[in-house]
């Protein structure tokens, strides 16, 4: 992590009010009849379970309800765990260690040790560290690992009926405006996916929904898909310990976090076995394909559109000469002033303008215009994009093959879109272009963060397996282009065959007082 951001964490640590809990008397040790589980490696870190958990009664008890495939919730009254059971499986354990100090002395040192690299990606925003297995220097760590594999492994292994062989974990850490989008883990031998909160601060031991940073549950289709809305969203709490078994429907997400205060902290990671049964092609869940026709016989006068500058012979000349070197140009005030501005007002106001919610949840969230609901401005932009003109325009600017007597099959797809607060695209099958393309991108009523587009060059290979893995990081070197969104400017971006795209995470702490953000989105082919 950065020397500053290290810095804030670290005073915002220091300087809350942590709870002073006093540790348990020896009276309040439990009988014989309730083993204490107990990590004996550092004298200093007391890591029984809470006693509840610790016995056979508790653990046959879960293991019943647990493979009971019962539709209702279930909750235990002594010790409140509960396991839901739609849209998947999963166990909550609160008050998992029975002394809270630990959690204390947990966030310490995840605070003030731990070295933590940033991931930011399309799927997600957050800060990570290295598997516990390579923290030496931290002990209290590498002791909860211990307990991990000793203690808490056999005894999952009891209550799935799972056969787990290791366990990975290493420390997450979301701060305000950080997010993980919707994915399953559901990746060669992982069996167990595990999350344990830490928040020790006073009043804030319990987060609310408006503070974020939920894990949110999805339903799934019957060809395993993910869908909005979220049917579940579990808060983070101090000492919880939450399980569920990977599957192809254990779709969740981690919502961005909206709180200032307090960061989000987890030791979270999976329990490991055999491959997973349930480990599926990601054939058998194919995305549709983007759809691309024909260019339409419609009457376009392009001048009464298009600003005048950017249909003259020079002006043509120029921006194919920019293209043929930068492979991209962003065209300023591309439209009149008129146009853009009465396409405006009625994208804004226009309730008969019909939006359909674009899905699954693990590919994209945002809307897009019914074009058969367009009308007027609209409907005359919509032709321009579709019409024989544009793809002649389009050839003067790039050379491509997309009008005359030499183009064969000249194709476009087009779409409207509108982008809000929590909208997003995110690499997959679909993002990845098979052939050589021309991209259109246009910004109406555009604000700083909302509708930006990343481009990127992966290794064809490495990157999609990557991609499929949810392990995939940018760096430098793999972003060919960001636009960034202008009001009227239109950016053309000549796209190569393998090239990725996704649009950006629409934090809700991006301003959109003026609205949402309206895009305008073609692809040309020859």
């Amino acid at each position: 992590m950065d020397e500053v951001k290290r810095k804030s964490v670290t005073k915002e640590y220091d300087d809350a009010d942590i709870e002073e809990d006093t540790p348990a008397s020896d009276t309040s040790e439990p009988s014989n009849k309730k083993p204490k589980v107990h990590i004996t490696t550092n004298n200093d870190l007391d890591l029984s379970l809470n006693p509840h958990y610790a016995t056979k009664d508790f653990t046959n008890m879960l293991t019943t309800v647990w493979n009971s495939n019962q539709e209702n919730d279930y909750k235990h009254d002594k010790s409140d765990a509960e396991v839901y059971f739609k849209p998947f499986q999963i166990c909550l354990m609160p008050k998992l260690l029975q002394d809270k100090n630990s959690c204390r002395k947990l966030v310490d040192e995840m605070v003030h040790k731990v070295h933590w690299s940033r991931k930011q990606m399309d799927l997600y925003e957050f800060y990570q560290s290295t598997d516990l297995s390579n923290m030496s220097e931290c002990k209290y760590l590498t002791n909860f690992l211990y307990m991990l594999r000793r203690n808490v492994r056999p005894w999952l292994e009891k209550v799935t009926n799972l056969k787990l062989d290791y366990v990975s974990a290493s420390c997450s850490m979301y701060t305000c405006g950080d997010f993980l989008l919707v994915h399953d883990d559901l990746l060669k031998d992982r069996q167990i996916a595990f999350i344990y909160y830490l928040s020790p601060w006073t009043n804030a031991e319990e987060w609310t929904e408006e503070q974020g940073g939920c894990l949110e549950i999805f339903n799934s289709d019957e060809s395993f898909f993910p869908q909005f809305p979220v049917n579940r969203k579990i808060s983070p709490k101090n000492n919880q310990f939450a399980f569920f078994k990977v599957g192809s429907r254990s779709f969740h997400q981690v919502g961005e976090v909206t709180n200032f205060d307090y960061p989000r902290l987890t030791i979270n990671g999976w329990f490991h076995g055999t491959s997973n049964d349930e480990l599926i092609a990601n054939s058998l869940r194919p995305l549709n394909d983007i759809i691309f026709k024909v260019p339409e016989d419609v009457q376009v006068n392009v001048a009464e559109i298009v600003n005048e500058v950017y249909i003259t012979p020079d002006t043509c000349a120029k921006i194919q000469e920019r293209i043929e070197t930068n492979s991209e140009i962003c065209l300023y005030e591309f439209f009149k002033q008129e146009i853009f501005e009465a396409a405006l007002k009625q994208l804004k106001t226009d309730d008969s303008l019909i939006w359909q919610r674009q899905g699954p949840a693990n590919a994209r969230y945002y809307e897009i215009l019914q074009l058969s609901s367009a009308s007027s401005t609209l409907d005359d932009i919509i032709k321009l994009f579709s019409s024989k003109e544009m793809f002649a325009l389009l050839r003067k600017y790039t050379d491509l093959d997309l009008a005359g007597d030499n183009a064969k099959t000249p194709m476009f797809n087009f779409e409207i879109q509108r982008w809000t607060h929590g909208n997003y695209t995110v690499l997959g099958d679909n993002a990845i272009c098979e052939e050589n393309t021309l991209d259109l991108i246009y910004y109406l009523n555009a604000a700083d963060g909302a509708g930006v587009i990343t481009y990127l060059a992966p290794d064809a290979e490495e990157i999609d397996e990557a991609m499929h893995n949810n392990e995939y990081d940018s760096d430098d070197e793999s972003v060919l282009l960001t636009l960034t969104p202008v009001d009227n400017s239109l950016n053309i971006v000549y796209r190569c065959l393998g090239t990725t795209k996704f649009t950006k995470y629409v934090s809700r702490n991006t301003p959109l007082n003026k609205g949402p953000v309206f895009v305008i989105s073609c692809s040309y082919k020859e």
